[in-house]
């Protein structure tokens, strides 16, 4: 009778459970079995504790400003981990320039936006205040499109934040995606 909650393996094995177990190997490895599973719960946890708390903060940036009420109101976030947050888009009228295209403005707010997301990702209490922002406009998008938003904490440090955020576009039925455009900004965070 084995010892141990494993399948018996065969006789040829140098050791038996039963000495694995009295050697203490089993139960160490047991314990790592459990330490593992406790690490993957609390790390689920921390995912969902940091994807919470994103969807609150996002929730509060989009009912108390009227820019981003306007705007943004048919954006949903998508994932938040550490440092990393995805957000869509469905790209509306109002979001369209006199060219039928996605108005530079609107990839520029998703670029401020999005990386002030990434730093509370990060685990920084604040978004942050703006000091620099590039956007490279390098593709289009229509009305009807879905927009994905990639934002990145790149470093969070105690003044300044440096972040970048990709915006893409789905194509076709597989879900394939085209860049619209890509931004880096700085924000003050202390």
């Amino acid at each position: 009778m084995s010892t141990s909650n494993y399948p018996e393996n065969s006789s040829s094995e140098l050791f038996n459970r039963s000495e694995l177990t009295a050697t203490g190997i089993q139960s160490t490895a047991d314990a790592q079995l459990a330490s593992k599973v406790d690490d993957a719960a609390a790390s689920s946890n921390s995912k969902s504790d940091v994807f919470n708390h994103v969807q609150t903060v996002l929730t509060g940036y989009l009912t108390s400003s009227p820019l981003y009420k306007l705007l943004l109101s048919s954006l949903v976030l998508s994932s938040a981990s550490e440092g990393h947050v995805t957000l869509s888009l469905v790209v509306l009228p109002l979001h369209v320039n006199s060219k039928a295209v996605l108005h530079g403005s609107v990839s520029a707010t998703l670029v401020d936006l999005v990386a002030g997301l990434a730093i509370i990702c990060a685990g920084s209490p604040k978004a942050g205040l703006s000091t620099d922002l590039h956007v490279s406009f390098v593709g289009t998008a229509r009305e009807g499109d879905i927009l994905w938003i990639e934002g990145f904490a790149e470093r969070v440090g105690g003044t300044l934040a440096f972040t970048r955020v990709r915006v893409e576009k789905e194509v076709g039925r597989e879900g394939g995606r085209a860049l619209v455009a890509t931004g880096a900004h700085t924000k003050y965070v202390k």
